[in-house]
């Protein structure tokens, strides 16, 4: 039997089952995570730690149009023999903020409309549920906040049974290079009248009105949520919690099982290079394992 692939690079969760790629299971953390009693979230962790096959993950989990999928993507995986009550039941509405262009307050402006933009469509073309005319109130509209709010209004006004879960992947990658950069524009669309947080203030009208069910964000750092202040003080940040320490990256078990399975030679001088060369994040005072970034080991392993 052929070796899976190893998955250097790849961050969709249906083409790395299609395609047979070595696939370490995190999927018994989805129940954890519907089990919470907080429904808005933020998880953070360094870059190419795993974070948008994750936000992949749920999507193809929690979709509605990902259903007749369910047996064939999750089937060899904890969560396909332990599902839970709200896979395959929502509206998926996915934004995702890396690539943005920030080389002037205008063009950051327009390339985060652009992606708030793309979203959207997205979202339209997948379910089909609007109008041709509540697609141009939609897409017309000049702001982010502004867009996402027609939106969220043409949905309520159709009655839907299901309701909305919205996954932002890469929340603070281009807001970081403000932070680096331009510190005085970070703090203007961030503050009371700024669009990045009238952006998440649509967000919480959203949750308010019940259209929006769960929200789950990804990021590297706490500073833009913070700064958001009471415009999104609906959130929890479960990045510390002990629970999810392992939630993504490897652990040193799963490196192991890794090296194991490829019939790598000499795996335990090469486990202790490993261990040198990352040296294993913590990312609770709480948790005992160390984690792999999973990008690194998985280029180790592909070289």
């Amino acid at each position: 039997m052929t070796n899976k692939k190893i998955p250097y690079g790849v961050s969709n969760f249906e083409k790395l089952v299609n395609d047979n790629y070595y696939f370490v299971d995190k999927t018994k953390y989805l129940e954890l995570i519907e089990n919470l009693n907080e429904p808005n979230l933020f998880f953070l962790r360094p870059r190419k730690f795993g974070k948008s096959l994750f936000i992949s993950i749920l999507q193809y989990y929690y979709g509605i149009e990902h259903k007749e999928k369910f047996e064939k993507l999750f089937s060899e995986y904890y969560i396909g023999t332990n599902p839970t009550p709200k896979a395959n039941s929502y509206y998926v509405l996915k934004f995702d903020f890396s690539a943005i262009l920030t080389t002037t307050p205008e063009v950051t402006f327009r390339e985060f409309r652009a992606k708030v933009l793309d979203g959207i469509k997205n979202f339209i073309n997948e379910y089909k549920i609007f109008s041709e005319s509540e697609k141009e109130d939609i897409i017309s509209q000049e702001s982010s906040n502004q867009i996402l709010i027609s939106f969220l209004n043409n949905f309520r006004s159709k009655g839907l049974e299901h309701k909305i879960y919205i996954l932002i992947d890469e929340y603070d990658h281009f807001t970081n290079e403000l932070i680096s950069f331009r510190l005085t524009e970070f703090k203007d669309i961030v503050s009371r009248n700024g669009y990045v947080r009238k952006f998440y203030e649509a967000i919480k009208e959203g949750t308010g009105s019940g259209i929006v069910d769960r929200f789950f964000a990804t990021g590297v750092t706490p500073v833009t949520l913070d700064s958001l202040t009471s415009g999104f003080n609906i959130s929890s940040d479960m990045t510390t919690e002990s629970v999810f320490n392992e939630m993504l990256g490897f652990t040193d078990e799963e490196v192991k099982q890794m090296l194991n399975y490829y019939k790598v030679e000499k795996s335990e001088e090469i486990m202790t290079d490993l261990r040198n060369l990352y040296n294993g994040s913590l990312f609770s005072t709480r948790a005992k394992e160390r984690m792999y970034n999973s990008n690194m080991v998985l280029y180790f392993m592909s070289k």
